[in-house]
C-alpha cells in the first residue's frame, strides 16, 4: 500500500492556471472599446448634419392622373396602337394644381400629338418608356407657365 509523502517532489499537486482572470479582463476591455468605437463611428458618420441634403425636408409631391389615351402609331405598313395612362407629379401647390386642371385638355392634346408621331419600333424598344417619359415631361412643361411638373408615371403602357 502506498502512502502519500508530502515531501515527495514527484507528487502531482493541482495548479491554478496562470493569468486566467487577466486574460478574461483584457478580452472584456477590448470588446468594450470596440463597441464604443463602433457606436461613435455610427454617430459621427451616419447621422445627418443640419443643412445637409439628407436632413433637408423635401417638398410634398402631389399627383394628378390624366385619362387613358389611345393613339394610332405612325407605322404605314400595319395598324398599331398605343394606350397610355399618365400620372403627373408636381410639388404640392393649390394654385399649380388648378392651372393643371384648367389646361388638362391642352396637355392631353400635346401628348396625343407627340405619341401619334411614334412608330411601333420606337415604343417597343427596351428603353422606350424612359425615353418617352422624358419627351412627355418636356411636352407637358412647354404648355405650362411658371412652374413645371417634376416627373410623370406611366400607370398603363400597352402596345398592340
Amino acid at each position: 500500500m502506498a502512502v502519500n509523502n508530502i515531501a515527495d517532489p514527484e507528487a502531482k499537486v493541482p495548479t491554478k492556471p496562470k493569468g486566467g482572470r487577466k486574460k478574461m479582463f483584457l478580452v472584456l476591455v477590448i470588446v468594450l472599446v470596440l463597441a464604443a468605437g463602433a457606436a461613435a463611428a455610427k454617430f459621427l458618420l451616419f447621422t445627418p448634419k443640419k443643412g445637409s441634403e439628407a436632413a433637408v425636408k423635401r417638398p410634398k409631391m402631389e399627383t394628378m392622373a390624366l385619362d387613358s389615351i389611345v393613339v394610332n402609331l405612325a407605322d404605314k405598313d400595319a395598324a398599331h396602337y398605343l394606350r397610355v395612362t399618365i400620372v403627373l407629379a408636381y410639388v404640392g401647390d393649390e394654385k399649380f394644381a388648378k392651372e393643371l386642371e384648367e389646361h388638362k385638355f391642352l396637355l392631353t392634346d400635346g401628348i396625343i400629338q407627340l405619341l401619334r408621331k411614334k412608330t411601333n419600333a420606337e415604343v417597343t424598344a427596351p428603353d422606350a418608356a424612359e425615353t418617352l417619359k422624358r419627351e412627355l415631361i418636356h411636352e407637358i412643361n412647354s404648355h405650362l407657365k411658371g412652374k413645371a411638373i417634376s416627373d410623370i408615371y406611366l400607370s398603363e403602357y400597352l402596345v398592340q
